[in-house]
């Protein structure tokens, strides 16, 4: 080997690098333990992980929340199997992930042999792009362009294949520096004074946002329009936060999963509808656009995605932070009139009337009120905190009820719905954001998908609660069940120690009972990052889902799977 040449292992992680990734997670094996090696001698941090799932989600956490996509580094055949649902639900979601995916060697490509699998057919369908490399040379631009693929609007997560013999073998081929992808301008200014006209002529009109307007900069213009202008918001899940505590009068709910929420009124009110970012996987138009020949107008990076009930009048394509700020000199001192303004206050007093109706409801024998629950947790946590939602009940009701001020501060997995999410997500925001509250929460059920990464947790000294609602049931299928059936099948699980399952990964376990003991153990948890005794904690919180049935005759058919 020549003083040129390294193994194509080391370019690959040469290339991470330059790109800026700051975390690498997997689980280590013999066809991918090259890459493992280069790392030893520098690179992203490596987060050794309990299952290659949980490693997919820690990263997707880090690429939605700084930017940059996380990566994976995984071996053959059931450790890239293993991965495949965290890069789905990248790839759903809009999060930046590049999965490193270990193969045998080329001569056994073909060939019926230990952990042999086409896994670039395998992971074609669930991620942006996928490369498999049969030369060292070809190793630094497969990875480059994967990066690239992965933080192109729509981003999602891709993969390069790489066979073990490959990363073996020495290459003088290097990308050095990042080429990142180009920048987009404003939409067409003849677009844009076009479409400041619609919303200046209209009487009622009204922003929704979407996932690809929660980002710092579209954010950060779009808070600028809301002080320019009185036109009110209504956030999809993703896109919650984006409406900050000082312009909270703008604030008319967020939308996905129930029918006739204030915000669902507001929009069906609209006669002018401005999606800003908005993707169709997170509120199918069907569900919210009774009239599809209402007037919308389309703010995006990408085209529309025309649908029978979406169908924009015009289509503002281009950076959305660069579109917003050229349009905001058009819209600038927009007022709305008097009534129009009444209508909206009452659909604000109808928001805080369902909080503090469903926060009123009383505790049972069965369990707490997961409304005063989450409420509580709404209290106490900072608006800098970072709160993942797995899913489940405790989804409905997080989505319903938890007020943030910060885009991509709460997290949500509404296009896959996947469950075991949360507590994987809320160790990446750690990493990622260290010394701000992090909390995660999840049911019973869930928190097993993922709770062996607790190991994961305390081995590298993370700071986080994690509340379980807990009622030992799988309750979101059980009570739609319900109501098909008029009877429930295989939804009912045992109930366990969670207290003494935490306590032996090295976390504090607790088991409450009341009110008032969630909230002196939150508390306590909170700020014991500030003294001496950092680290994880479980809230075991029992909730009474009795009126979950009920709470499913306001829910759009087919949001739940």
């Amino acid at each position: 080997m020549s003083e040129s040449e390294v193994r194509a292992a080391q370019r690959a992680v040469d290339v991470l690098s330059a790109y800026g990734v700051s975390h690498v997670f997997g689980v280590p094996g013999a066809k991918i333990d090259a890459i493992y090696d280069a790392l030893v001698d520098g690179g992203p941090q490596l987060v050794v992980c309990r299952h290659e799932q949980n490693a997919a989600f820690m990263a997707a956490a880090v690429g939605r929340l700084t930017g940059v996509p996380g990566a994976i580094v995984v071996t053959s055949g059931p450790g890239t199997s293993n991965s495949v649902t965290g890069l789905l639900t990248a790839t759903t979601e809009q999060d930046p992930v590049v999965a490193l995916c270990g193969a045998v060697p080329r001569a056994d490509r073909l060939k019926r042999s230990h952990q042999s699998m086409d896994a670039t057919a395998a992971l074609k369908p669930f991620t942006k792009y996928t490369g498999e490399v049969n030369d060292a040379d070809n190793v630094p631009e497969a990875v480059a362009n994967a990066l690239r693929a992965a933080v192109t609007e729509p981003r999602g997560s891709a993969a390069v294949v790489l066979p073990s013999d490959v990363l073996a073998t020495p290459t003088s081929a290097s990308i050095p520096r990042a080429f990142p992808v180009p920048a987009q301008g404003a939409a067409p200014a003849d677009s844009i004074e076009y479409a400041s006209r619609l919303i200046r002529d209209a009487k009622r009109p009204v922003i929704l946002v979407g996932v690809r307007g929660a980002g710092p900069e579209a954010c950060a213009e779009l808070r600028a329009l809301l002080e320019a202008t009185d036109l009110p918001v209504v956030e999809t899940f993703q896109a919650a936060g984006v409406v900050s505590r000082k312009l909270e009068d703008h604030y008319l709910g967020r939308v996905g999963l129930f029918r006739n929420q204030p915000g669902d009124i507001v929009i069906s009110h609209a006669d002018v509808l401005v999606t800003i970012g908005y993707d169709a996987v997170e509120y199918d138009p069907k569900l919210w656009n009774t009239d599809p020949t209402r007037t919308v107008v389309h703010i995006d990076a990408v085209p529309a995605n025309v649908d029978n009930h979406y169908q924009p009048a015009v289509e503002l394509r281009g950076d959305v932070a660069a579109t917003l700020r050229a349009l905001v000199g058009h819209v600038s001192g927009l007022t709305l009139d008097a009534e129009v303004l009444g209508e909206l206050a009452e659909q604000r007093r109808a928001l805080k009337e369902a909080d503090e109706g469903a926060r009123s409801a009383n505790h049972t024998e069965a369990g707490l009120n997961p409304v005063a629950v989450i409420l509580t947790l709404r209290d106490m946590v900072d608006d800098d905190a970072t709160v993942t939602c797995d899913v489940g009940s405790n989804y409905i009701f997080m989505a319903r009820h938890f007020r943030t001020y910060e885009p991509r501060h709460l997290l949500f997995s509404n296009g896959q719905q996947t469950v075991g999410v949360a507590l994987p997500w809320a160790m990446a925001a750690c990493m990622v954001r260290p010394g701000k509250q992090v909390v995660s929460v999840s049911g019973d059920g869930g928190f097993l998908f993922s709770a062996q990464e607790l190991e994961t947790a305390t081995r590298l000294g993370l700071h986080f609660t994690h509340v379980i609602l807990r009622d030992n049931s799988y309750d979101m299928v059980r009570f739609q069940e319900k109501l098909k059936y008029g009877r429930t099948s295989g939804v009912q699980l045992g109930d366990y120690d969670i207290a003494q399952y935490a306590g032996a990964f090295g976390a504090h376990g607790y088991r409450v009972e009341t009110e008032e003991q969630f909230a002196k153990v939150l508390g306590e948890a909170l700020s014991r990052g500030a003294r001496v005794q950092p680290g994880v904690t479980i809230i075991d919180v029992p909730v009474d889902y009795t009126r979950n049935t009920e709470l499913f005759a306001q829910l759009h058919e087919g949001v739940l799977e």
